[in-house]
């Protein structure tokens, strides 16, 4: 499934399956960046996040995790045994929620990126409203293994 046809088709109560694992979706942001594009993400089961990344055509699973790493962000970090390199930083806004409102219209936050060589993916986040920080880790996952129910 490609990014466009995804955001067409998601919708919270859906269910994803994604290498071959099922997630129920809890809620879908569209955020939208600064410079006026915009990414979906959706809140999962489980403590999983899945978002989709337009300009790359690809997806990503993450779960949320506490880390040590601290501001500022270096460029190349070390985590769970890997190293990973610094992709980008963005701020976002909530535009559009449907679902559980765990984000809520409005709410914006502010993430560093980073990906190792084998797509293992990090990202660093800071919620603007509350300063709490808000670390994913996870893959990149592939475009084929993820199907809409």
């Amino acid at each position: 499934m490609d990014v466009l046809e995804f955001r067409s088709k998601i919708t919270a109560n859906a269910t994803l399956l994604i290498d071959g694992r099922r997630f129920g979706v809890k809620e879908v942001v569209k955020f939208r960046f600064d410079d006026g594009s915009f990414y979906v993400k959706c809140f999962l089961e489980d403590g999983y996040v899945f978002a989709d990344d337009l300009t790359e055509n690809m997806f990503l699973l993450v779960k949320e995790i506490k880390t040590p790493i601290q501001q500022p962000f270096p460029k190349k970090l070390e985590f769970d045994g890997q190293e990973f390199d610094f992709l980008y930083t963005a701020h976002a806004v909530a535009e559009e929620v449907q679902g559980a409102e765990i984000f809520k219209k409005g709410d914006s936050e502010r993430f560093w990126d980073y990906q190792t060589a084998g797509g293992g993916y990090l990202s660093l986040g800071i919620n603007d409203k509350t300063g709490e920080r808000s670390d994913f880790y996870g893959k990149i996952v592939a475009n084929d293994s993820i199907k809409l129910e």
